[in-house]
């Protein structure tokens, strides 16, 4: 991904508070926004259909810029062959990885928190700031040397 300054990596669950309106499109205006495949993955398999419809209507009207993830993964749509980088080999991703897991005290799946961690890791390694509601997720992304904030500051 080509990196400018005022650009943001945005979380799943921004397009979320955008579909609820606690959020408004408007915010985004003049800002560079940042997607990986990952979050289109997780929209399009949100289960009530009617909600899905909409997710994905609201990705589409943000239109963020797709980009590789930073470390491909084999289980996770979005960051497979051709959607992302081969991992550099570096093991930040298994550090923070086992970061979240620590403060989510396994309150999440597995699965979602290395797809979050790939969408965190894609916005350090890209040097723009994450947009996410994940408080722990913010939390990882400062504590390794990235910018976090939520999406009612942006």
């Amino acid at each position: 991904m080509n990196t400018s300054a005022q650009a943001y990596m945005l979380d799943t669950n921004v397009f979320d508070r955008v579909l609820d309106g606690e959020i408004s499109i408007s915010s985004f205006g003049g800002h560079r926004l940042l997607v990986t495949d990952i979050q289109r993955d997780e929209l399009s398999k949100t289960t009530d259909d009617v909600r899905r419809t909409a997710l994905l209507a609201t990705f589409e009207a943000i239109s963020p810029e797709v980009g590789l993830a930073s470390s491909f993964a084999f289980d996770i749509e979005g960051a497979g062959f051709d959607q992302a980088y081969w991992n550099d080999g570096s093991e930040k991703f298994e550090k923070m990885r086992k970061r979240l897991r620590e403060l989510d005290r396994n309150n999440k799946k597995p699965l979602n928190q290395e797809r979050d961690i790939l969408i965190a890791e894609t916005a350090i390694k890209n040097g723009v700031t994450l947009v996410s509601d994940d408080r722990n997720l913010r939390q990882v992304v400062s504590e390794f040397g990235g910018c976090a904030i939520g999406s009612r500051k942006l």
